[in-house]
This record gives C-alpha cells, structure tokens and sequence, in this order.
C-alpha cells in the first residue's frame, strides 16, 4: 500500500489563476492605495484593470475565464482599512519603489528584508567607527535638531542606497535642503549624538514589518478570498475534478507553505465526502500560517510567517532572530516540528511504500529544513519516493539547480538513477495520475 503526503508552494496558488506572486500583492496594494476617498463600492476592474493586467495580461486574462469577476465585491470597509495602512508602512513604501526586475519572487523578498537590515547596521557600525561626520546639531525654536546636509550626504554616509533605506525607515527624514535625525532614536549629550538607541530603531523596523504581515494578512482576506466564491462551474471540470475523479483522492497527507486556505475552500467537500484521512489523522497541515479573518488589529494574533531563513553572523550578533521564520514559528505557535510529530508513526508503516509530492515549490534554500528532513526520511525508510512537479523545462532546471544547493550532488545522482526521485511536469492529466 502506498501512502501519499503532498507538500504545495506557491505555484499551487497560482495554478488555480489567485493572484499571490510577490509582484501580484505589489500590484494590486498599489491600487489600492491611490483608490479616491470617495469610493463607494470597489469592482474586480478597480483593482485589476491598471498596473495589474498591464504587467499580467495573460495571467488577467485567466482570471477572466475561471472566474466571474463581473460578480466580484470587495468589502469597501476592508480595503479602506488596507488603504489607511499603506500611506504609513515603512515596507510597503520601500518595496513600491524598488525596480521590479531586482525583486520578482517571495524568495527575493526574503533576501531584501536581510540586506535591508545589514545595510542598517552597517551605517551604525561606521557612526561608531567614526569612519563618516556625525549630523550636526542646530537649535530650532529652542529644540535641538541633528541634521545632515543634503549637499554634503556624501561625507556622511556609504552611498545613496543607505541614505535610501535610512530615510524609508525612519531614523531621517527630509527637511529642505536637510535630513533631520529622529531624536527618539538617539542619545543627546551636549548637544552631541553619544550614540543611536539601535535597539529601539531594529525593534521599530521589525513592528513595521509585522504591519506590513498584517496588511498581506488583510489582503488574503479581502481580495484572494473573493475568487472562491466564484469559480466557474464549468472550468472545475478537468481542473479540479475529472470522471468524478478529483485530485488528491489519492493523497494522505498535505502540507502548505502558503497562507492560503486553497485547499479548503476548492477541495475540502471532495475531501470530506471520501473521508480521507491523513497519517496523524489530520489531513491539512499549513507549516508559515494561515491568514485569519478576526486577528482584530492585534499584531500578536497574527500567525503568518513572513522572515529570512537565516541570519548571518553579524545580524546574530545584534539578536535579530525576530526577523527569522524560525523564531516567527516558535513565537507564532506554527508547525515548526513538521515531520517530526509523526516520523515514528510513518516508520511502523514497515509493508507501505511513501511518496512525497513537491508540487508548485521551487524548493528554495531558504526552505532546506524542510527539504533536508524529507530527503533524510526517504533515506532511511525502504520504498520512499520523491516526485516534483514542475510547470516548464526552464522551471525544472531551476528546481534541480536548488536542490543541488541543499543536497549533496551524489545523493541527488543516486536517487535519480534508481528512481528514488522523479521530475513530473504538471499536466492536468499527470496530477490526475498521481495525486
């Protein structure tokens, strides 16, 4: 008997045509936050019809055809709170405006977040160093104000990506012909700056950042949540049922890295009706969280994680673990331990054979974990596959070239020679087979 546990990443989302690539929440967040005031009501074509369809026409058009956007109402309340957001989150704001091509992927996004930060602390390293002038100091109306020239920033700082990301986030901002220094981020001693309370600045990125978890929390709930309702009936033949067969009627066991509830909300009356059941009994598992629709504005009720990987060792240094997906798992009660809960159950499985489908993962490095605990099950268990599906030749290489960066190369040689693992393109018809 074969036990079959799925492991979905983002391609899964998008497969179903739900816009959330890093460049469609970036698209549709600028939308939002230029909508007039006085709207009353907000169609599909509001958020969909400019930047949107200008950088996705085929993905638009998709949309178009599997679901019926003429019907699409989204929440007036909801949008407005997202828009209100938006004006004063430090993230949004910077990620708005990096070029395109330097940040297309989540995964890109990740590696922004982790220069962002060495860039940060590489300014208040130089400070300390004395390596660049101090801002100077100016009595304003009685209130002492530390500033730097705008025509002399190069004595000051590293070059103009740190000014930058300086003035995005906070410890400047722009005063004329000067960059005034937010004086609740430093210690003032005879008229001098002793020192940046870097603590408080970090802590202050991370509370933005965490803002900016709940606006993509928010638009999860608010725009991706509006195309369940309305699938086309006839496109659900062939794509997520066939001969009154549907995927994952074969399937055990499913984990997510997305933050969708997808499965749910196209499968779960499928799943429910077959009464099929997972290894630990419970079929569904999200590993970085799922969007929740009543966090109330309470930021510690969050369960999304949205981080780096890994820091290196100069961040470690200023104890930056909150920025990490692993210290976001623990402190969000997430599924951290994975495959953990469950490795001795799937042991005592002596006569199964165990499949492990990556479908829609591009099986980054930044999920090696994960990765690095399967490829370790499927060593030690006779009959264990892995199978990955990819959408195109060029997607194919792609994976193969980040599972090289995660597993030994002689591993990866061995289990493809004796089919241990498989590369499956993602046909309609393959998913049907396998899943």
């Amino acid at each position: 008997m074969e036990e079959k546990i799925v492991i979905l990443g983002n391609g899964f989302d998008l497969r179903h045509f739900l816009p959330t690539s890093y460049n469609h929440l970036i698209s549709i967040l600028c939308e939002i936050e230029k909508l007039p005031e006085a709207k009353k009501s907000i169609s599909f074509s509001d958020l969909f019809d400019g930047v949107f369809k200008e950088k996705n026409e085929w993905f638009y058009n998709q949309i178009n055809e599997y679901y019926q956007t003429e019907n699409f109402i989204f929440d007036l309340e909801e949008i407005k709170s997202i828009q209100n957001r938006l004006g004063e989150n430090s993230w949004f704001q910077y990620f708005k405006s990096v070029d395109e091509n330097k940040i297309e992927t989540w995964i890109d996004f990740e590696t922004e977040i982790e220069r962002i930060l060495l860039s940060v602390l590489e300014y208040f390293e130089s400070f300390n160093k004395s390596e660049f002038k101090k801002p100077r100091y100016a009595g304003l109306n009685g209130n002492p104000v530390f500033f730097v020239p705008i025509a002399l920033e190069k004595e000051f700082f590293k070059n103009k990506l740190q000014i930058s990301l300086l003035k995005f986030f906070g410890l400047f901002h722009e005063d004329g012909h000067n960059l005034n220094v937010f004086e609740k981020f430093i210690l003032n001693i005879g008229n001098e700056i002793q020192y940046y309370k870097e603590r408080d600045f970090l802590n202050f990125i991370y509370i933005s950042l965490e803002n900016f978890v709940g606006i993509f929390n928010d638009y999860i709930i608010s725009v991706i949540n509006v195309f369940y309702k309305n699938l086309r009936r006839e496109k659900m033949e062939n794509f997520t049922v066939k001969d009154d067969h549907f995927i994952f009627e074969k399937t055990n066991q499913v984990f997510s890295f997305n933050y969708t509830s997808t499965l749910v909300n196209f499968y779960s009356s499928k799943v429910k009706a077959r009464q099929l059941e997972g290894i630990i009994g419970s079929q569904y598992q999200p590993i970085h969280g799922l969007a929740k629709n009543d966090w109330g504005s309470n930021l510690e009720n969050l369960t999304i994680v949205l981080g780096v990987d890994d820091i290196n060792n100069s961040l470690k240094k200023h104890k930056l673990f909150q920025f990490t997906k692993y210290f976001q798992k623990l402190h969000k009660r997430t599924d951290y331990l994975f495959l953990d809960s469950y490795k001795e159950k799937i042991r005592k499985y002596d006569g199964r054979r165990i499949t492990f489908y990556f479908w829609g993962h591009s099986l980054d490095y930044s999920d090696r974990q994960y990765i690095k605990e399967i490829f370790d099950l499927v060593s030690t268990i006779n009959g264990c596959k892995i199978k990955i599906f990819y959408h195109s030749i060029s997607a194919k290489g792609d994976q193969l070239k980040n599972l090289l960066g995660i597993i030994e190369k002689e591993k990866i040689e061995k289990f493809m020679k004796d089919k241990t693992i498989e590369f499956i393109e993602s046909t309609s018809e393959n998913l049907f087979k396998e899943l």
